[in-house]
């Protein structure tokens, strides 16, 4: 277990000598080992000569990124595994995070969790949405006639993150919820999103993606090129059993009518719900037209 303080159950104060609240010297040392949560990139080097660039907000903001949904609770040691920061640093962010209330700390497994304060976090973002307002009836109308579910997501560096989903009461697979992340290169929905943004952009996410995916990057970057070639014929992509074995899905792009926000949409669900050639005849064309009912809704 964690060490902690023998008061209220909250962590032990550190010393002022570690690395979060170091001198010059010591920041400089762990700044390129503040690792992005779910990019598999660290800040680099032009982070570290930007004077704007608070780092101790960057480090906090990474400790509550590692924490996953049905992942559990998480110690100091897994936690400056996953951000690749010192474990004093993880220690002294773990302390004012809880202090904050946005960690919990449990006591019989040593670790922390994340805290209903979060909520407050992403409450504002969804409830200024007004696509979701909008989208809403229309995405359950598509879900209960396709069987299926049907999303609206976000990028989130190289993942795509739901900003809210709609399910047909008959599904019994793909049963995500909002905060779900997939894949972006192997998604229905995320091959939208990369071909509705600019060229300049998408090299750079390609660059990310070579990283990250090294041998297998040639091979998904054809079937991503793919996508970007279905939507510019017919409006919509289809992905058939890549992200998971037995789940198709149809995705289409979302942009603001200035082209300022970028958005995406799918419709899928099990290979046993739907086939190709109703997704590709239907439902890939129903989500074109639904698209561009709420697309204007955009930026609202």
């Amino acid at each position: 277990m964690e060490s902690r303080a023998s008061t209220g159950g909250k962590p032990a104060r550190q010393g002022a000598g570690d690395d979060a609240g170091g001198g010059d010297g010591d920041a400089r040392r762990s700044r390129s080992a503040v690792r992005l949560i779910y990019d598999h990139h660290d800040l680099g080097p032009a982070h570290a000569r930007d004077r704007k660039f608070v780092w101790a907000l960057a480090r906090g903001l990474e400790i509550l990124r590692a924490f996953r949904p049905g992942q559990g609770a998480l110690g100091n040691n897994e936690l400056a595994a996953l951000t690749g920061l010192p474990k004093p640093t993880v220690s002294r962010l773990t302390y004012t995070l809880t202090e904050l209330g946005y960690l919990s700390y449990v006591p019989r497994l040593g670790r922390y969790e994340p805290a209903a304060p979060l909520l407050a976090l992403s409450h504002p973002v969804l409830s200024n949405l007004g696509l979701r307002q909008v989208a809403r009836d229309h995405m359950q109308a598509l879900a209960n006639a396709a069987g299926a579910s049907v999303s609206i997501a976000s990028p989130d560096r190289i993942s795509m993150i739901y900003l809210d989903t709609c399910q047909a009461s008959s599904l019994t697979r793909l049963r995500l919820e909002v905060g779900s992340r997939v894949e972006m290169v192997r998604s229905s929905v995320g091959r939208a999103w990369l071909a509705a943004i600019g060229e300049r952009e998408r090299a750079l996410l390609y660059e990310r993606f070579a990283t990250r995916y090294q041998e297998e990057w040639p091979a998904l970057r054809d079937r991503v090129e793919d996508a970007i070639a279905q939507i510019r014929a017919r409006g919509f992509c289809l992905v058939d059993r890549e992200w998971e074995p037995d789940v198709r899905a149809v995705g289409v792009p979302l942009v603001s009518p200035d082209g300022s926000t970028v958005l995406a949409m799918n419709c899928g669900a099990g290979g046993l719900v739907l086939d190709v050639a109703r997704l590709e005849s239907e439902i890939g064309p129903r989500l074109v037209h639904l698209g561009r009912i709420i697309a204007p809704a955009l930026g609202r």
